[in-house]
């Protein structure tokens, strides 16, 4: 694993945050995968302030997530509205740049559209850069242990949360680990026992997806914060 460890998440989504310019700095369509969570709030506060609003050259970027939740973009549970509401109300960028889950649609007609929308625009189903997250349980985007098809050669997959039945759209493994580059992007003392069985495990006899999960042909690599790994 390849760990790289900062003294804070303020710290990581700042470098995470500068990576953002470089990558827009590439005079083509850069395609980025986003998480939800508590930390990619950092981030997208970090990227909607000075330096980094301006700096960004926003109109080559290209913003996907890695999943989100069949509810609509306003619902406080919508990982697109959150990004709307903290990032894109505050910069400049083409909304054809911004290729969002539309949660408020029939789940089904939704994977087939969105399934489309990410093979006629990916090259090669290629990401540039994806970033996810892990929970507690050991899942990433909206894989979760045990209900996972690694085999799935579809690139999105309807997802149901184990806990609460709550109805999602995935990226599949498959399409994940297609990308060039895999971010887990983890914080906080409470991931610190999880990341520490997974560093001394062998992910095969491990049912955590994010364990599991990394680029074929890229690189993947593991931001954390202090607390994060206080156990590595």
């Amino acid at each position: 694993m390849n760990y790289i460890i900062f003294p804070s998440a303020q710290n990581a989504v700042e470098k995470i945050a500068q990576e953002f310019v470089l990558y827009s700095q590439q005079n083509r369509p850069v395609h980025i995968s986003l998480s939800g969570g508590s930390t990619p709030k950092l981030l997208f506060k970090t990227l909607a302030q000075s330096p980094f609003n301006t700096e960004v050259k926003w109109q080559n970027l290209h913003f996907w997530w890695g999943d989100d939740r069949m509810v609509e973009p306003q619902d406080p549970e919508s990982n697109y509205g959150e990004v709307q509401k903290l990032l894109f109300d505050h910069i400049q960028i083409p909304a054809e740049n911004i290729h969002r889950i539309r949660g408020e649609n029939n789940v089904e007609q939704e994977l087939a559209r969105f399934s489309q929308e990410l093979t006629a625009c990916v090259p090669h189903l290629e990401f540039d850069w994806i970033i996810l997250g892990m929970g507690k349980d050991g899942h990433t985007a909206s894989l979760f242990p045990h209900q996972t098809n690694f085999d799935d050669q579809n690139v999105a997959v309807i997802a149901k949360h184990p806990e609460t039945g709550q109805i999602r759209i995935s990226k599949t493994a498959n399409l994940i680990e297609k990308a060039k580059r895999i971010t887990y992007l983890v914080t906080g003392g409470s991931k610190a026992e999880i990341l520490k069985e997974i560093q001394t495990t062998d992910a095969e006899n491990l049912p955590y997806p994010a364990a599991k999960i990394k680029a074929e042909n890229g690189v993947s690599e593991w931001y954390l914060d202090k607390d994060a790994a206080k156990l590595l």
